[in-house]
């Protein structure tokens, strides 16, 4: 039974060493053959036309590149002021189909969600007592709430992302007052972090400060106290 214990941990400990690699290498190699193989049948065209000859591997790296630069320039091109209005042309276009026009809304809330500009969409890390009192979950700011959810609560709240494991980008916002949210200090990253890995990559626990963990106020709430 000993010997029989000892390779079934010998086993767990290799699945779970070698896991986060074969996730990644498939990860990769799934990419590489979805946008390797997008310019392969013009590649094989201009081969034709010019009379070369590449092995096939070759062209997946050359089309894979191809896809890579044209991605870049993509990019470029939607950070000036000409690239944003043609993408506000093809909103609007998408806004006239209908089956296009709730898939493309849906990913590009999802894509403005975790979108960084300076910075991020997301303010804050916190951690708020729910579901019940005793339990603690991690949380997003989004913004402050408006004068009519403070009017509404009684209070000043502020707007709290809160977000499913392992995947981010579905959950819920909660109304919380400010002097129910806790400010642990820690960034958005690791915050993000530790929901996809459902608590198990801890990246801040031997480096954030207790003195930091404290209820979150208004700088001008600080100053008074």
């Amino acid at each position: 039974m000993r010997v029989r214990s000892f390779f079934q941990r010998a086993l767990i400990a290799g699945v779970l060493a070698t896991l986060p690699l074969a996730v990644t290498y498939w990860f990769i190699t799934f990419v590489f053959k979805k946008f390797s193989g997008f310019f392969l049948p013009y590649l094989e065209l201009l081969m034709v036309k010019f009379d070369i000859n590449i092995p096939v591997y070759g062209q997946k790296i050359i089309s894979f590149s191809v896809i890579l630069f044209v991605l870049i320039f993509i990019g470029l091109i939607a950070r000036n002021y000409i690239g944003r209005k043609l993408l506000g042309m093809i909103e609007s276009l998408t806004d006239n189909i209908p089956i296009v026009r709730s898939v493309y809304s849906s990913i590009r809330q999802i894509v403005d969600a975790f979108q960084t500009t300076s910075g991020s969409s997301f303010k804050k890390v916190v951690m708020i007592e729910y579901p019940r009192k005793g339990l603690y979950s991690f949380g997003f700011i989004t913004k402050d709430s408006s004068e009519f959810l403070n009017e509404a609560a009684g209070e000043v709240c502020v707007n709290i992302f809160i977000p499913t494991t392992p995947n981010p980008t579905s959950g819920f916002i909660l109304i919380v007052p400010k002097k129910d949210v806790i400010d642990p200090g820690i960034p958005i990253e690791h915050g993000i972090k530790f929901i996809i890995s459902a608590g198990l990559v801890e990246p801040f626990a031997k480096t954030v400060d207790p003195s930091v963990i404290k209820p979150l106020l208004d700088e001008s709430e600080e100053t008074e106290s």
